[in-house]
C-alpha cells in the first residue's frame, strides 16, 4: 500500500507541473518555446505509465473509449456552441459549420478544431488509437528492440501521411507513450540520469534551437526534439521521486488534470479579457494568476460534484 501511496504522490506532483506548463504555453509566457519542447510529450509518457496489456483487446479498446473519447465528443460540442455564443455576441463573422462539424467528428486533430474552444482536444484521440497502437504492439511483438523498430518507424512515417481520425497525430505521439510505458516504475539508474543531464545540456548550451508543436506536427529536429523531451522528463521524473512532495493542492490539481486540460482555454480567454478590459495589459503573470484561481474554483466544485453532469467524465 505504500508504494502504491508513494507512487501516486510523484505522479500527481508530474502531472501537476504539466498542467501548469500547458497553461502556461497557451499565454503569451516569456519561455513558451522552451515549455513547447516537453510539456505534450510529458503528458503522453505519464499516459504509457499505466497502460496494462493483460485484458483482452475489446475490454481494453471499450475502457480507453469511455475514458478518453467521451469526453471528446461531450466538449467538442461544447466548445462548438461557446464559440458560436461569442462569435454572435461579438457579432463576429459566423463559423463555417460544414467545416467544425467534420473536424470533430472525422479530422479529429488541431487544424479540424482551432477555430473553436476545442482546438486542445486533439490530445485525446491521438492519445486513445496511439494506447490502442501500443497495445497491439506489445501483444503481437515480443521482442523489444523490434517493438523499438516499429514505433521510431510509425512515429517517422507520420510526418508523410495525414489521416482522419486524428490517426497520424497518435502515430506520431505513439514514440513518447511506448518511453513512458518502458521507464515507468523502473529503478532510475544514476548513469541514465547523468547522460540525460549532459544531452540537456548540450542541446542547450550549444544554442540548438529546437521548436516543437506536436498539434501540428512540427519538429525542428525530429531526432533532437524526442532526445530533448525524454530527456528533459526523465531527469523531471528522478527529481520528483527524490524529494518528497506532499501536498494537498498539487495531488487534487494532479488528479484532475483532464477536467483542467479541457477547461483552461475558457479560463485562459477570460483573464486575458479581464487583464486587458481592467489592467489595460498584456502581462502574463496577471492572466496566469486569474485563470488558475478561476481553474481552483472549477476543480474544487467538480470535486463536491464527481458524479454529476460532464464531472464524471473528467
Amino acid at each position: 500500500m505504500l508504494k502504491i501511496s508513494k507512487r501516486v504522490d510523484w505522479v500527481d506532483t508530474l502531472k501537476f507541473i504539466g498542467i501548469l506548463a500547458v497553461i502556461l504555453g497557451h499565454i503569451n509566457f516569456p519561455l513558451n518555446g522552451f515549455i513547447y519542447t516537453w510539456h505534450m510529450p510529458l503528458f503522453f509518457m505519464i499516459s504509457g505509465f499505466f497502460i496494462k496489456f493483460d485484458t483482452s483487446l475489446k475490454v481494453f479498446v471499450v475502457k480507453n473509449f469511455k475514458r478518453l473519447m467521451i469526453p471528446y465528443f461531450i466538449f467538442s460540442i461544447i466548445g462548438l456552441f461557446m464559440e458560436i455564443l461569442k462569435r454572435h455576441l461579438l457579432h463576429r463573422d459566423a463559423l463555417d459549420y460544414t467545416h467544425e462539424i467534420k473536424g470533430i467528428f472525422i479530422d479529429m486533430d488541431f487544424a479540424g478544431l482551432c477555430n473553436t474552444y476545442a482546438f486542445v482536444l486533439w490530445f485525446l484521440p491521438a492519445l486513445f488509437f496511439a494506447r490502442i497502437f501500443l497495445y497491439l504492439i506489445k501483444n503481437k511483438i515480443p521482442s523489444l528492440p523490434l517493438q523499438s523498430l516499429v514505433v521510431v518507424l510509425l512515429f517517422m512515417g507520420s510526418f508523410y501521411i495525414d489521416l482522419p481520425f486524428g490517426l497520424d497525430n497518435a502515430l506520431n505521439s505513439l514514440i513518447f507513450i511506448y518511453a513512458g510505458n518502458i521507464i515507468f516504475d523502473k529503478k532510475m539508474p544514476n548513469v541514465l540520469v547523468l547522460l540525460s543531464v549532459v544531452v540537456l545540456a548540450i542541446i542547450y548550451c550549444f544554442g540548438f534551437s529546437l521548436n516543437l508543436d506536436m498539434a501540428s506536427k512540427v519538429y525542428s529536429n525530429k531526432f533532437l526534439n524526442v532526445l530533448c523531451a525524454i530527456s528533459f522528463v526523465y531527469v523531471l521524473i528522478f527529481c520528483i521521486k527524490n524529494i518528497s512532495i506532499n501536498n494537498k493542492f498539487i495531488k487534487i490539481w494532479g488528479g484532475n488534470t483532464m477536467l483542467l486540460f479541457i477547461l483552461h482555454p475558457y479560463t485562459n480567454n477570460i483573464a486575458h479579457i479581464v487583464v486587458q478590459k481592467t489592467l489595460h495589459s498584456d502581462y502574463w503573470l496577471f492572466k496566469f494568476i486569474i485563470s488558475i484561481a478561476i481553474l481552483s474554483l472549477l476543480v474544487f466544485v467538480k470535486e463536491k460534484n464527481k458524479d454529476c453532469l460532464v464531472f464524471k467524465y473528467v
